[in-house]
């Protein structure tokens, strides 16, 4: 499972580090963001397992939207994927390093009794996932803070290629 990850991980870097940022006729840049992390949860429960860590590849699109994908150890140790459309807003003037963003996609690796921790699921293991964040961005650099429900809370660092 670890080298899956790391793997996942590895090849992803390599993508982004590959990619160059297009523009849009309107102008507009197309990107790619990569991020890594790990959580926190409100309250500890003798029953959450696995190390608390994410990864993920964004792709910046025109109009502030973007299409991403990561993977993390669900709280219950078992390896989750999750496939979103986002939206990022830049809502302060006064402030334009500062953003909201929210993601809505598919998730899949919430397994058994856990599976009912997404508020939509289905089959063996799949679900619907919204997640909003909070982030600051300078130049390349990014981090972010992303609500993960009443479950706990993310913590993000990223880079934008």
């Amino acid at each position: 499972m670890r080298i899956l990850i790391a793997t996942t991980l590895g090849l992803t870097s390599l993508l982004c580090a590959s990619a160059i940022a297009e523009t849009t006729p309107d102008g507009s840049a197309r990107s790619w963001y990569v991020q890594a992390g790990g959580y926190l949860h409100y309250s500890e429960k003798d029953y959450y397992e696995g190390p608390p860590l994410f990864g993920g590849i964004e792709r910046h699109r025109e109009k502030n939207t973007l299409l991403g994908f990561s993977v993390f150890n669900n709280s219950f140790g078992d390896f989750t994927q999750y496939l979103y459309w986002g939206k990022q807003w830049n809502p302060w003037e006064n402030h334009p390093a500062l953003r909201l963003k929210l993601t809505v996609g598919i998730v899949h690796g919430y397994e058994g009794e856990n599976q009912d921790v997404t508020p939509i699921y289905w089959g063996d293991a799949w679900g619907v996932g919204a997640v909003p964040t909070f982030g600051y961005q300078k130049n390349r650099l990014g981090f972010d803070l992303a609500l993960l429900g009443n479950s706990g809370v993310l913590f993000l660092v990223g880079y934008e290629f």
